[in-house]
Order: structure tokens, then C-alpha cells, then sequence
């Protein structure tokens, strides 16, 4: 689908703002004259992580077989006007954008988390769709408990008080705590660059056990004794679909996370000085203090 076969309508928005889910990622927001409570459509494809044109890559998601299960009848009918060429554009503010309803948007994270606790997601090579599904079940829970204060506020009346964007930064603050356990905490130059000194193509979220081993090599075994052991324990391997369900970071503390962060910093930092694996792994395991055994890197 094209976005110029979008069917342009006299509707026009009347009010607009931006939901700031975190620090790098925000959505445009729209009440229109009849009153509706729209998204941009692209901005909400930016914020699930979708690459591609916003109409373009939420649609061909939502196709996908294993999410038609769960999806809403007001999905399935959003789905069809899409492929039957009927989306439209609104008249916003500057820029004239494709919406998303609002309340379709829950509908999204509902069938995410839905297909995950079906175990949909079970299987290797969907770690990106848990991840996604992850990710949705943290802003659903802000997303409620941001929505009781807001009730009780206009119940009591105290909507009248609180500033104009008290609950926006509610909001945020439920997301950053929901989230936080599930932010990808390991950037994708740290595993091109472990690809690239071993000489490895590297493919993305396909990854060799040994990944797992060398990341325990150069991370984990590095933090205070007994916090690897520990991380194992809490995060077993799943004796069903043979690894394990969790990432070893979300079980770490404040602490533990400040610490993970900046040493992937360095550490990242160091690999790019390198070309080879050897020649990295010398200047490393000098740096750490570490003896000469090495028997994970062969």
C-alpha cells in the first residue's frame, strides 16, 4: 500500500501533543473536531521498534499469521480499510498525517501479550516478536495505572489543580520503571564488533551459543564474584525450548545496571582499536588483570 492512495478527508485536528515514551522515542498525538483521539500513525511504528513507512510497517505486522488470532474486531476492520485503500489523511498542525485511533493502539499491545502468554513466541527465532511483546506489556501497565489516577482526579475534582502535564510525566516515569527490565541493554555494535574481530558474519538476532559464552566471558564474569552464579540461578536455562526465557540484565539491580552500561561503553570502545580477535583479547585480558587461560575463545 502507498501512502498516495491514502483518501484525503475534511477533518481537521484541533488540538495536538507529544507523548514522550522515553528519551529518544515520541509519538504526535491529535484530538480532532469530532472528538477523536488519534495517533500518527508512523510515530506509532517508530515506537514498536517497525522499520519502513508508519502505514506500511504496522500493517504488514498485523497481518502476520500468528498475531490474526488475537487481534480486535475494530483491528481486523481498521486492517481491511487499509487494504482496501481507505485510510485518510488529517489536517494537524504544520503537517497533514496518517492516524491511528488511540484506542487501537491498546489493541496492539493486547494482542502482543496475548500471543506471548500463548506461548506463540516461544521458539527460537522469535526473539524480536517476545521482545516487542515485552516492551507493549510495560506501557499497558503505565497505561493503567497512569489511567486510575486520572480517574480519581476527575472524580475528586482535582484535574482542576495539577499541572497541564502531571500526568504525561506519570506516564513517562511508569514506562522508564515498567520498561526497565526489559530495555535492550546490549547495542548491537557490541555484537558486530565481536562478530567482526571473529571473523563471523554477523546476522542480527541469530546468534550461536557461543555468543552467550563469550558475552559471560567479557561481561558478566567481570562483575563482583557470585553475581553470574546467581543471575544463572534466577534465570535458568527452560528445559522446553533450551534457553533461556529471560535476559541475564533484568535481573540485575540499579547498581548492577549503571555498572553493565558503562563497561559496555569501554568496552565497545576498546574492541573498535583492534582487527583481530587475538590481538583484542591480549590488550583485554591485560587490562582486566586476567591470567592467560582463555577457553572460550578458540
Amino acid at each position: 500500500m502507498k501512502e498516495t492512495m491514502l483518501v484525503n478527508k475534511d477533518i481537521k485536528a484541533i488540538s495536538y501533543g507529544k507523548w514522550h515514551i522515553d528519551d529518544k522515542i515520541s509519538i504526535d498525538c491529535y484530538v480532532t473536531e469530532d472528538g477523536a483521539r488519534l495517533l500518527s500513525l508512523r510515530g506509532t511504528a517508530r515506537a514498536m521498534g517497525l522499520s519502513g513507512s508508519g502505514s506500511v510497517a504496522l500493517l504488514r505486522n498485523l497481518k502476520s499469521n500468528y498475531l490474526q488470532p488475537y487481534l480486535s474486531s475494530d483491528l481486523k476492520e481498521w486492517i481491511a480499510k487499509a487494504d482496501n485503500n481507505e485510510l485518510y489523511k488529517v489536517k494537524g498542525y504544520r503537517v497533514t498525517f496518517v492516524p491511528f485511533d488511540a484506542i487501537l493502539f491498546v489493541d496492539v499491545c493486547k494482542a502482543y501479550i496475548s500471543a506471548k502468554n500463548d506461548g506463540v513466541f516461544d521458539s527460537e527465532g522469535w526473539e524480536k516478536q517476545s521482545e516487542l511483546s515485552d516492551k507493549l506489556l510495560a506501557i499497558m501497565s503505565a497505561f493503567a495505572k497512569t489511567g486510575i489516577i486520572a480517574l480519581i482526579d476527575e472524580i475528586t475534582g482535582y484535574q482542576e489543580l495539577r499541572k497541564k502535564d502531571e500526568l504525561q510525566k506519570l506516564l513517562a516515569e511508569f514506562v522508564r520503571k515498567e520498561y526497565l527490565p526489559w530495555t535492550r541493554r546490549f547495542p548491537n555494535e557490541f555484537y558486530e564488533e565481536m562478530y567482526r574481530l571473529k571473523g563471523w558474519d554477523y546476522t542480527g538476532n541469530a546468534r550461536t551459543p557461543l555468543v552467550g559464552k563469550l558475552t559471560n566471558y567479557l561481561v558478566y564474569d567481570l562483575m563482583p564474584e557470585g553475581v553470574l552464579e546467581e543471575l544463572q540461578k534466577r534465570n535458568p536455562v527452560d528445559e522446553h525450548i533450551h534457553r533461556r526465557r529471560h535476559k541475564h540484565h533484568q535481573f540485575l539491580e540499579e547498581t548492577g545496571i549503571n555498572y553493565l552500561d558503562k563497561h559496555l561503553v569501554s568496552l565497545i570502545h576498546m574492541m573498535r582499536a583492534f582487527d583481530t580477535w587475538d590481538e583484542f583479547n591480549k590488550a583485554f585480558r591485560k587490562s582486566f588483570g586476567l591470567d592467560k587461560t582463555d577457553v572460550v575463545t578458540k
